[in-house]
């Protein structure tokens, strides 16, 4: 959703923006009563493309200066919407959060001179897109954000006698690396019996995840939240925050439970090292080790001063480096940038 919140901000900044979003997405959904001008289409694969078009439309009804896309998967769209426009066409800047390998056609699009930018989420995104053989001219860095205005431990409240908690929030996607959490809950509860997982969010791996969580007898200690629409509640009932990841950019999940003045025990892939500072606002441990990340979370479970040090100072981070107010500056920023190149 950072693109929303990105709209949003700059909307109330008084900048024009009109906002196209993915038919039948859960962004579109929101868009209603937002206050912004908006659309919805389909815009990734083939039918994207065979749209470009009706996008082509939009942009020369519209006239943006500046042609903003945060999904990978619409990048075609925009581009030969933007390609086969007249006149003066808009600066093209996509935002990749992905670590993943680029390749073929999503590398050669992000290097075109008709993509002005590519900004990256976080240094460890940058390698990847410099990999695929894109023009370090091309790229810029800037992470993503989080309202710590909204994020605030100050109000949220947690049950003194509540037990050992520990959070994730996410996908539930084989990236997301939920499977890897699960295997070290056995080794969590033979040091915390009392401890509960609570796992937050939606994906195609959530039956299976269940199963696995019956099959290693710690269904009683695992709570399946589903959709969650305000994190707040789940990061006030947590000691700690899990974040297990196979694959991330970033990890604004981390972000967030930061922002709320929780550790995170994350794993050392993508960008979360550059998030999570070791054994300062969490602990980092190795992909896919369960052992690690279950003694990583037994010593944060078992230790709750250090803990809360570590949460004050994962909140004073994200204040310094992540909140809303100064990303958004940034893009801003960026954005006067490119329009004054010749």
């Amino acid at each position: 959703m950072q693109s929303l919140g990105l709209a949003m901000a700059l909307a109330e900044r008084g900048e024009r923006v009109h906002f196209v979003a993915q038919t039948g997405s859960a962004l579109a959904a929101r868009l209603p009563g937002m206050g912004l001008s908006w659309e919805s289409m389909s815009l990734r694969g083939l039918i994207g493309a065979t749209v470009s078009p009706r996008l082509r439309r939009v942009f020369s009804q519209s006239l943006p200066e500046i042609v903003h896309v945060h999904d990978a998967a619409s990048v075609t769209s925009a581009y030969l919407a933007i390609r086969r426009m007249p006149g003066i066409l808009p600066r093209l800047i996509v935002t990749r959060r992905t670590s993943t390998r680029l390749r073929g056609r999503s590398a050669s699009l992000l290097g075109s001179d008709l993509c002005t930018r590519v900004v990256c989420v976080s240094q460890a995104v940058r390698a990847c897109v410099l990999e695929a053989g894109v023009s370090p001219e091309h790229l810029s860095v800037i992470p993503d954000f989080v309202d710590c205005r909204h994020l605030d431990p100050d109000a949220a409240s947690r049950d003194a006698g509540a037990p050992p908690t520990i959070a994730a929030i996410g996908r539930l996607t084989q990236e997301k690396g939920h499977t890897v959490l699960l295997r070290a809950m056995p080794a969590v509860l033979r040091s915390c019996p009392d401890a509960r997982l609570l796992l937050a969010g939606q994906g195609d791996q959530c039956s299976a995840l269940q199963a696995q969580a019956a099959e290693a007898d710690v269904t009683h200690a695992v709570e399946f939240l589903g959709f969650v629409s305000d994190v707040r509640p789940v990061l006030a009932a947590a000691d700690v925050f899990a974040m297990p990841s196979i694959s991330e950019g970033l990890g604004v999940a981390a972000l967030e439970a930061m922002a709320m003045a929780r550790p995170v025990v994350a794993t050392d892939v993508g960008g979360l090292p550059e998030s999570v500072i070791h054994d300062e606002t969490g602990l980092i441990v190795p992909v896919g080790d369960a052992d690690a990340l279950a003694e990583a979370l037994i010593a944060l479970l078992s230790n709750r001063q250090r803990a809360r040090a570590m949460g004050e100072a994962g909140r004073q981070r994200v204040l310094a480096n992540f909140d809303r107010g100064p990303i958004v500056g940034r893009i801003v920023a960026l954005y006067n940038e490119v329009l004054s190149e010749t």
